[in-house]
């Protein structure tokens, strides 16, 4: 082989500079980057969980009010029963007040629930009786926790406010 292809050859590689050089830069872009990650990874489960949240107690609104009939929001594990030991997966069932008839069944994300009173009421409108907070426990390492609220008209809606009594009551 020729001594010039030799050399060229030689140059071709990289040294022990540029390598830490390079593994330096990546390390530091590793450990600015992955902090922010984690953070959008956080506000978009939690607001994901919040729409599933309001889509459900929407429709259960909807529900009470065309059937005229008192429904309860509560956790239930398979979706037949009320279980107020199976907020840990996020499931929640829609069943009648009296007879706890299950009329609609809401697989939940894997996210604890945190209710108030273990269940909430909705009554048709117009009455003014419904209403309570539930908090989704979606990890709250990095964002404030939200929770949804019924108001006792039965509107739906994404609060801030939340107590530190339900914080405290996640397991994350």
């Amino acid at each position: 082989m020729k001594p010039v292809i030799k050399a060229k050859l030689a140059e071709a590689g990289l040294n022990l500079i540029e390598v830490l050089f390079t593994l330096a830069l990546a390390s530091f872009l590793l450990g600015y980057g992955l902090p922010s990650y984690q953070r959008i990874i956080e506000q978009q489960n939690q607001a994901l969980e919040l729409s599933r949240l309001q889509a459900v107690f929407n429709h259960a609104r909807l529900i009470a009010s065309y059937s005229n009939h008192t429904l309860i929001i509560c956790p239930s594990d398979k979706g037949k029963q009320c279980d107020y030991s199976a907020n840990k997966n996020g499931n929640l069932l829609l069943v009648t007040d009296g007879k706890q008839q299950p009329i609609h069944f809401s697989k939940g994300a894997g996210f604890s629930l945190v209710f108030p009173n273990h269940e909430l009421k909705l009554h048709p409108l117009p009455s003014q009786n419904s209403g309570g907070t539930l908090l989704a426990c979606t990890g709250f390492n990095q964002i404030e926790p939200k929770g949804i609220v019924i108001s006792p008209t039965g509107r739906v809606r994404v609060s801030n406010d939340i107590s530190t009594t339900l914080v405290e009551q996640c397991p994350n």
